[in-house]
């Protein structure tokens, strides 16, 4: 009788491993698509605008013509600076949605930083994003990986929202030969901000209540993996945040 509980145990704990597992990967899965699927969305977009910007640029060039020909150049300044340059400033944004990750071939990656992205921008926060080199691949578990990509990026956004005179973040994959890659987010920060150490205290937050889980998580997950190095320093209203990820076969 024992044995036959203990058989039967061991075959409902497998059975009911095995069906989380389907779960997790069936979401990660699922998330991946998504992520993808707004990347490829917001490509779609923004190459639609160019071919209609293209497509009219006949027509915004012929209403300078009238101005040129009376050689009225108060008028055409005037009319530039409150008609074209709102233009142009209108495509720069869109534009940095996607400006600087067509090197980084980590397609889960991208995804996540596009959404990401967008999201800062909806909240009228500068964002800028730079990758030299081609990566095509980053030596960390890519669930991993997008939990401390989420956690870095989602604390900058929130961060951002409370800086009023012009919020900046800046984003950048460096790859260190074929030794390591470097994610490292910097964004403003408020002058008074708490030191470091007590940041990455469980339950600690400048959010409020139960709300300080992320930079407790993100040491927990970079302290857990040993390739992984995080580096947490503030510097000229600066909060800056450097993940280098070593390759395991360096």
């Amino acid at each position: 009788m024992y044995a036959v509980v203990i058989v039967t145990t061991a075959i409902l704990i497998i059975t009911i491993s095995f069906s989380i597992i389907r779960q997790i990967q069936y979401k990660r899965n699922m998330q991946e698509i998504e992520n993808y699927y707004k990347y490829t969305l917001q490509i779609e977009k923004i190459n639609h605008e160019m071919r209609k910007f293209r497509h009219d640029y006949v027509n915004i060039l012929s209403t300078l013509s009238d101005f040129i020909r009376e050689e009225d150049m108060e008028g055409l300044r005037d009319y530039f600076h409150s008609e074209i340059l709102p233009m142009q400033d209108s495509m720069q944004m869109n534009a940095i949605k996607i400006n600087g990750i067509e090197n980084l071939h980590v397609r889960e990656i991208k995804g996540l930083l596009t959404t990401k992205i967008l999201q800062a921008q909806e909240k009228n926060i500068r964002i800028s994003i730079e990758v030299p080199e081609p990566i095509e691949k980053i030596d960390m578990p890519i669930i991993n990986l997008s939990r401390v990509i989420g956690i870095l990026l989602d604390n900058a956004i929130e961060a951002s929202e409370k800086i009023t005179e012009d919020p900046l973040i800046r984003i950048a994959f460096i790859k260190n030969e074929d030794t390591s890659v470097t994610f490292i987010v910097m964004n403003k920060c408020e002058p008074d901000m708490p030191k470091v150490h007590t940041l990455f205290q469980e339950n600690f937050s400048t959010k409020g209540k139960n709300r300080g889980l992320g930079l407790s998580t993100l040491k927990e997950l970079t302290d857990s993996t040993t390739n992984v190095l995080l580096d947490t320093t503030i510097d000229n209203n600066y909060f800056i945040q450097k993940v280098e990820i070593l390759n395991s076969d360096s």
